[in-house]
């Protein structure tokens, strides 16, 4: 039996400079050699949750976004609504942002208050040299969806929708 040789490569506080191919070789003949690829992730934000967000007029809305960016702690964190920028002490009113830290992590929380059809798009969360997050609200005028009403304004009886229910069900089993 041989001896096994063990050598390892620590790269500490690494960039990303240092992605790219490295080679282990042993100088014998023939030349052994096993490369491998280091990617280097710089970290990004987060909006955990789904992708579209409704919520009801007149009520409020909490987004949170999560950022990472190791090794070092992310840079500034901006709201953006429809790709520009939210201030908490814009004409709105009822905004308030809160950004925490916590060594390469930060959370950046944005609360509107009292919604309306005027904040609905596209919210970002965008870490100055990082990926942004994104997520799509969409604000809800009536407390049923207009799907649920018929063309005389009122909802649907539980009659009405067995029917369509079992309609649907006959036709998916075709």
């Amino acid at each position: 039996t041989g001896a096994v040789w063990a050598w390892d490569l620590v790269i500490e506080e690494t960039t990303v400079e240092d992605a790219g191919v490295y080679e282990c070789q042993v100088n014998t003949r023939p030349k052994i050699s096993h490369p491998v690829t280091l990617n280097v992730h710089l970290g990004g934000a987060v909006i955990p949750g789904p992708a579209e967000v409704y919520v009801e007029a007149g009520s409020r809305l909490l987004l949170t976004c999560w950022v990472q960016a190791p090794p070092k702690p992310p840079g500034p964190i901006t709201w953006l609504h429809n790709y520009a920028p939210v201030h908490a002490e814009g004409p709105r009113g009822g905004v308030s942002i809160h950004v925490a830290q916590e060594g390469a992590r930060a959370s950046a929380r944005l609360l509107l208050t009292s919604v309306t059809p005027l904040d609905a798009g596209n919210y970002s969360c965008q870490p100055e040299g990082l990926d942004a997050a994104h997520v799509s609200v969409f604000v809800l005028h009536d407390e049923e969806p207009r799907a649920m009403h018929d063309d005389r304004g009122s909802s649907p009886s539980r009659h009405d929708l067995s029917v369509l229910m079992l309609g649907l069900l006959l036709t998916h089993r075709l």
